[in-house]
């Protein structure tokens, strides 16, 4: 009998504030759509099922981006990044969810393929992609989004509070992480400021 291939979901966290940016950077172009967009497009063509946590008030981006999955509000934001992956995890039912961030719209998607068929194949609990430069020593290899998360650890994420977002999970199952080496350098590349866009 052929295995039945598990549900792999993302959540996309977008409910931060961004002040290091000057304005809404969420909103800021990036090419034919905004930042969020080109994000939420990525995820969406890569996963058939995608949550996006917004803050309650975001009613414009809210509307933006309904078309690329279920958008989930919260009023807890101000509260810490844990507040948000808790929201972004009610209820949620998958086999698997990848963690990734709004402010993240360079990665691609043959890398969001490979990460769900690593789960997939994983005997391990979480997954963590890494950078992997040609130049770059094992121990400075960065790590970045989204990280992969068993259904087994959705009870972890559902409980975080304060701004730990999911460090503390990962402290303390040190034995479950595989990590997974991808040389795609929007594994790590946010967007802070005005600069961190590309020249139009």
């Amino acid at each position: 009998m052929t295995k039945p291939s598990p549900q792999i979901g993302a959540v996309l966290l977008g409910a931060g504030f961004g002040r290091r940016f000057g304005s809404d950077k969420r909103l800021a172009p990036l090419g034919n759509q905004t930042v969020a967009e080109t994000t939420a497009a990525a995820y969406a063509n890569a996963f058939k099922a995608v949550r996006i946590v917004l803050r309650s008030e975001d009613i414009a981006l809210i509307e933006r981006l309904e078309r690329f999955g279920e958008v989930i509000p919260t009023d807890q934001a101000h509260l810490g990044m844990g507040h948000t992956l808790a929201a972004g995890f009610t209820d949620v039912s998958w086999d698997w969810a990848f963690v990734g961030l709004l402010d993240m719209p360079f990665i691609a998607t043959d890398t969001l393929h490979l990460l769900q068929a690593r789960a997939t194949d994983s005997a391990q609990k979480i997954i963590r992609p890494v950078l992997r430069r040609m130049d770059q020593a094992d121990q400075t290899a960065p790590h970045g989004h989204p990280m992969g998360f068993h259904r087994s650890r959705f009870g972890d994420l559902r409980a975080l509070t304060g701004d730990q977002g999911a460090r503390s999970v990962l402290r303390a199952n040190p034995e479950h992480i595989q990590d997974v080496e991808l040389m795609d350098p929007g594994l790590v590349r946010d967007i802070d400021r005005p600069e961190d866009l590309p020249a139009s």
